[in-house]
């Protein structure tokens, strides 16, 4: 430390938010990546880390404002299985597809509820 380090301005402290991302992460992508590795589906390694996350985050997001919208819970492993459905998607069509059918799936769960194939209780951990 030099003798002026002790002046400069210290780094605001991470919100909880903040820290309980940074430990959530690398649990999420792991478990992703192992479910992935099993099965033989995506995400592969085409898609990185920061992408699943970003998945992960866009359509639980869409589904739990959805979700509040219908009246309903969505349990964590269903969203778990939605998020891996959306990895196909994503791998499969890039990013204008991705979104396009998150809308239309966002919109079906509002009109008709959870389909039954997302019904299915996903464990990252």
């Amino acid at each position: 430390m030099g003798l002026f380090d002790f002046f400069k301005k210290k780094e605001q402290p991470k919100t909880m938010l903040d820290q309980v991302q940074a430990l959530a992460g690398p649990l999420i992508i792991n478990g992703y990546r192992r479910i992935a590795t099993a099965n033989n589906i995506a995400p592969t390694a085409k898609t990185s880390d920061q992408k699943i996350i970003e998945i992960y985050q866009r359509v639980g997001s869409a589904f739990r404002e959805a979700s509040n919208q219908r009246g309903e819970h969505i349990p964590a492993g269903h969203l778990n299985t939605v998020v891996l459905k959306f990895f196909q998607v994503y791998e499969m069509m890039g990013d204008t597809m991705f979104y396009e059918h998150l809308k239309y799936e966002v919109d079906k769960y509002i009109q008709e509820g959870l389909r039954p194939e997302y019904k299915q209780d996903l464990k990252l951990f």
